[in-house]
C-alpha cells in the first residue's frame, strides 16, 4: 500500500493522456500553482520577501493546487467508474437477449465483482492514508510535548497534556489499521470469489466447445472438470475457515 504518491502520480499522467484540451489546462495549472509555492517558501527563507508574506502565498497556492488535483482524480475515477457501468449495462442486455448464453452471464458476474473489488481496493487506499496522517499527527503532538517538557520545564502539565493528546490520537489511528484489516479480508474474499467464477466461466466454454459429437469425451471431461471444482471449492472454503 506505499503506491500512494506512485499512485497518484500514475492517475495525473492517465488524466493527461486521456484527458481533453481542458483537463490539461488543469493539469497545467495545478503544477504551476505547486511550483509557485514552492517558489515563494525559498524566497522566503532567503529573506528575499516578507518571510509571514510568503507562508501566506505559499499556503494559499498550495491549498489551491490540492483542490485541483483532488479534482482531476476525482474526475478521473469517476470517468473510468462510468466506463465499468457502461460494461455492465451492455453485458446485462446481452444477457437479457440471450438467458441460456453462459459466456454472458458468466461476465456479467465477473465484471459486478471486479467493480465491488475495485471500490474495495480503493476503499482500502483511503483508510491506509488516512491512518498515516492520523498517527504522524500523534507523533507530532508527543514529540512537541516532550520538547517543550525539557525546554520549558516551568510548563509541565500543557506539555503533557499535549503528548497525552498525541497518544489518545495514535490510539485513533489504531482503530482505523483495524478498519483496514477488515477491509483487506473483505478484498481477499473478492478476489477468491471471482477466481472460483473465472474457473466456472473457463470450465462452462471447455464444454461448449467440445459440442455434442463426441459424447464419451464430453461426460469424461464433465466428471473431470467437476472434480477439479470442488476441490477447488473444497480448499477455498477451508482456507477461508
Amino acid at each position: 500500500m506505499l503506491d500512494g504518491p506512485l499512485g497518484l502520480a500514475t492517475e495525473i499522467i492517465e488524466s493527461w493522456m486521456k484527458g481533453g484540451r481542458a483537463l490539461r489546462y488543469t493539469i497545467s495549472g495545478s503544477l504551476l500553482l505547486i511550483a509557485a509555492a514552492m517558489l515563494f517558501v525559498i524566497l522566503g527563507e532567503a529573506e528575499i520577501t516578507d518571510k509571514k508574506f510568503a507562508e501566506i502565498v505559499s499556503v494559499s497556492l498550495g491549498a489551491a493546487a490540492a483542490i485541483l488535483t483532488f479534482g482531476i482524480i476525482s474526475y478521473q475515477r469517476a470517468l473510468e467508474s462510468s466506463q465499468q457501468h457502461r460494461k455492465i449495462e451492455e453485458v446485462e442486455r446481452r444477457y437479457e437477449e440471450n438467458p441460456k448464453e453462459t459466456q454472458a452471464a458468466w461476465d456479467l458476474a465477473r465484471l459486478k465483482l471486479e467493480s465491488y473489488l475495485n471500490r474495495n481496493i480503493n476503499q482500502v487506499r483511503a483508510i491506509f492514508w488516512l491512518t498515516v496522517l492520523v498517527m504522524l499527527f500523534g507523533f507530532s503532538l508527543i514529540s512537541y510535548g516532550v520538547f517543550h517538557v525539557y525546554e520549558s520545564p516551568e510548563k509541565f502539565k500543557p506539555s503533557i497534556m499535549v503528548a497525552v493528546s498525541g497518544i489518545l490520537v495514535n490510539f485513533i489511528g489504531a482503530t482505523f489499521l483495524v478498519i483496514y484489516k477488515s477491509t483487506m479480508q473483505q478484498a481477499k474474499e473478492y478476489m477468491g470469489i471471482i477466481e472460483r467464477i473465472n474457473a466456472v466461466g473457463m470450465s462452462v466454454q471447455i464444454l461448449e466447445n467440445l459440442g455434442g459429437s463426441n459424447l464419451e469425451l464430453k461426460e469424461k471431461t464433465t466428471a473431470e472438470i467437476s472434480k477439479q471444482l470442488l476441490q477447488l471449492y473444497t480448499s477455498s472454503g477451508n482456507s477461508n475457515g
